[in-house]
């Protein structure tokens, strides 16, 4: 019985662990392999090197942060962006969970108002 009870516990603690290395260390959207996640947010704070944006209503990106952080690279749009522009963002559907939320692969930045 004894026995019965030690096995049942190992192996719960063996589930336990493994089902714990299995999760992400941040927050993703649902991507797949090559795909990439494209949203938009609203320019907020413009700093050396990164954008402060907050994610418009109805993204994916808005249910796990309200303000994220962009690094200023790729952008594909001829005017550089200023505080209240929408832009879109493609990235690799990986967020950085810290507050604010960090965005570190960025494909894509276009402003589209």
């Amino acid at each position: 019985m004894k026995k019965r009870l030690l096995l049942i516990l190992v192996m719960s603690l063996i589930l336990t662990v493994a089902a714990c290395g299995t999760s992400g260390g941040g927050r993703e959207p649902n991507v797949a392999g090559d795909e990439t996640a494209t949203f938009q947010a609203v320019v907020l704070e413009i700093h050396d090197g990164y954008y402060l944006v907050e994610p418009v209503e109805g993204s994916a990106e808005l249910n796990s942060a309200d303000r994220i952080t962009i690094p200023m690279t790729d952008m594909d749009s001829p005017t550089e962006p200023e505080v209240g522009n929408i832009l879109e963002i493609e990235y690799d559907g990986s967020i950085a969970e810290s507050y604010p939320a960090q965005i570190m692969n960025v494909y894509s930045i276009h402003v589209i108002e």
